[in-house]
């Protein structure tokens, strides 16, 4: 059985990053609500609040992978290396 790669490693140790920050917001959220307004956020507040963050995760994971694979496969070009052609084969010189 090989290793795990660089790559794989980071991607757990990022994901296991998102996690605990995620439980960190959640706790000073529930900190600031019990001292700041004296009442406790609901079940669904807190439903509200996971899925937000954890579809803002979503989001955010998808569209780097795409601007990542986009720009290794050569999909996305710099501006620099665009080149405008201004004359068409149509008009007459």
């Amino acid at each position: 059985m090989s290793k795990p790669s660089f790559a794989a490693k980071l991607i757990g140790g990022l994901a296991i990053g998102a996690v605990v920050a995620t439980g960190a917001v959640m706790g000073l959220v529930w900190l600031f609500s019990r001292s700041a307004m004296g009442s406790d956020m609901s079940g669904n507040g807190w439903t509200a609040l996971l899925a937000g963050t954890a579809v803002s995760f979503l989001v955010t994971g998808v569209l780097s992978t795409v601007l990542i694979l986009g720009r290794r496969n050569g999909f996305d070009e710099g501006a620099h290396e665009i080149v405008w052609d201004t004359h068409h084969s149509d008009e007459e010189s």
